[in-house]
């Protein structure tokens, strides 16, 4: 009996020191064994349950602590982002007042320089030899030093137009400067060219993009009249007094609702000839048909008006009907042009792409019958006095300018290069043509033609006072441009109409309220 409990108790001890796992194992099958003798199969399964509840709720209350973290993490992001936010808006807000400021300050110097006598005036003279020296020595420069390769040889491409109006456009300052009135015919034609490019330009992205949006539409009409408008306002000066502006303003409007009417059909070539032709018969009407011209614009009489100080009785309408009329057909002969300028770039790459002899006869039968051409035009047109010239000009005009363009494109090697100082001069014809009145030439009084020369140096030094006056007013010009590009993006946005609206209204309601400042002004003056 001693031996038998000896080895029991052995047994037990055995049993007792086996391995963890095992022992443990061994426990929890007894410990469940008891718990069975004492719970019921249904309290175990509650237990069980309440066990598994209690996992879970850990579980997900560690999941929400989780979520919590990373919701706060975000939100400390996002509170980052909004702070680098709020400093690039804040440094936005301070460029867009700065440009603000530089303009205004820009008026300023326009009113000095041209209102006041702080700067004396010069008189005009016109030598012919100086004035062919400084273009053909500009021109010289300009392909010695800054001829450049187009990015695409297609004709009339983006850089040949702008080279194309930045020699222009330097004529036809040095035609004011020195008051070069024998090449008035010519200069005729240049601006002849600049409307031609009017219908040319807009009739190419409204066809080819097909965008009429609000807002493209609006960023035009801003880049045409926002710089126009202050000057306006600051020197006290008629809107036709820059009458490029009102003149592209209007043909711009006569090209985008032309396309806009029905702009599903622009695909049609019937539809874009049978649009072309009513707005030959829409001008002819305005323009020839007495009257109507009158009767048309007798309610914009407030903004289209101009009398000039020295003929203070001549009808107040005649400027923006002499001015508008003289090219009122040319614009929609740019629009022609547009429309099959892509048969015509065809046609130079057919010719471009033929053996040698037969591309050398082509070019020289183009250039032949281009050249005879050019000589009747001379010879018939363009010799006739002023006013003559002026009464078959609106006719005419669609002459020169396309002899230009077969000359200019006639070759591969013609099309594939520009001068990019002129290019350069072509991006800022706009601002060069406002700024001359104010602070290249001087007019002193309101609504004044520019009959003066702005003086910094003594009269004995007109070439040097050219020089600088010129490098002042092309930097301000070039500033003037770059300023209306910036407030234009701040000002006019593209895709965001309710925006615009806004921008708008605001607009509106500054000009009421200055308006009413500046008369409550006056009447205390």
């Amino acid at each position: 009996m001693q031996y038998l409990h000896l080895e029991q108790t052995y047994q037990q001890q055995y049993q007792f020191h086996e391995n963890a796992d095992g022992a443990t194992m061994r426990y929890m099958d007894r410990s469940f064994q008891l718990l069975g003798k004492f719970v019921p199969p249904a309290g175990l399964l509650c237990l069980v349950s309440m066990f598994c509840a209690t996992v879970f709720s850990v579980f997900f209350a560690a999941l929400y602590v989780f979520k919590e973290v990373v919701s706060a993490c975000r939100n400390v992001m996002n509170a980052c982002q909004a702070v680098i936010r709020s400093a690039d808006a804040i440094e936005r807000a301070r460029l867009i007042l700065r440009s603000w400021a530089e303009l205004f300050f820009i008026l300023f110097v326009f009113y000095v320089c041209d209102r006041t006598n702080t700067f004396p005036e010069r008189t005009k003279s016109y030598s012919r030899d100086f004035f062919i020296a400084i273009f053909v020595t500009l021109a010289a420069y300009g392909c010695y030093q800054t001829l450049r390769q187009s990015k695409t040889s297609a004709p009339l491409n983006r850089e040949q137009t702008e080279e194309w109006k930045g020699w222009m456009q330097v004529l036809f300052l040095l035609y004011h400067y020195f008051k070069a009135s024998e090449i008035y015919n010519a200069i005729r034609i240049f601006i002849a060219a600049y409307v031609w490019m009017t219908g040319f330009g807009n009739f190419s992205y409204y066809h080819v993009r097909k965008d009429f949006s609000v807002g493209r539409f609006s960023q035009m009409m801003w880049r045409l009249n926002f710089f126009v408008l202050f000057v306006c306002i600051a020197l006290r000066n008629d809107y036709v007094l820059y009458y490029i502006c009102p003149m592209h303003t209007l043909f711009t409007l006569f090209v985008y609702f032309s396309l806009l009417v029905f702009k599903e059909h622009n695909t049609s070539t019937n539809m874009i000839v049978a649009k072309m032709v009513i707005l030959i018969v829409l001008v002819y009407v305005i323009w020839e048909v007495p009257g109507v011209f009158t009767v048309l614009f007798k309610p914009f009489e407030w903004l289209l008006s101009y009398t000039d100080p020295k003929k203070p009785d001549v009808n107040p309408m005649h400027e923006w009907f002499f001015r508008s009329g003289l090219d009122r057909y040319v614009w929609i002969y740019g629009m022609v042009c547009a429309f099959v300028h892509p048969k015509y770039e065809a046609f130079v790459r057919w010719v471009d792409e033929k053996p040698t002899k037969e591309k050398t006869v082509i070019q020289g039968l183009i250039l032949t019958v281009n050249t005879i051409a050019a000589y009747w035009w001379y010879t018939t047109y363009y010799v006739l006095p002023k006013l003559e010239y002026n009464v078959v000009h609106p006719y005419t005009s669609w002459i020169p300018i396309t002899i230009f363009i077969i000359f200019r494109n006639f070759s591969l090697t013609m099309r594939s290069y520009f001068i990019h100082i002129f290019c350069e001069c072509g991006k800022i014809t706009l601002e060069t043509y406002i700024s001359q009145f104010h602070i290249w030439l001087s007019s002193s009084v309101p609504n004044g033609q520019p009959g003066m020369l702005l003086g910094l140096l003594p009269e004995e030094y007109p070439v040097l006072n050219f020089m600088l006056c010129t490098a002042i007013y092309v930097g301000i010009s070039q500033r003037i441009f770059m300023l209306t590009n910036d407030l234009k993006v701040a000002c006019v946005p593209n895709a965001n109409n309710r925006l615009l609206s806004l921008h708008a209204y605001f607009g509106v309601a500054w000009f009421i309220g200055m308006g009413i400042a500046g008369s409550a002004l006056l009447m205390a003056i």
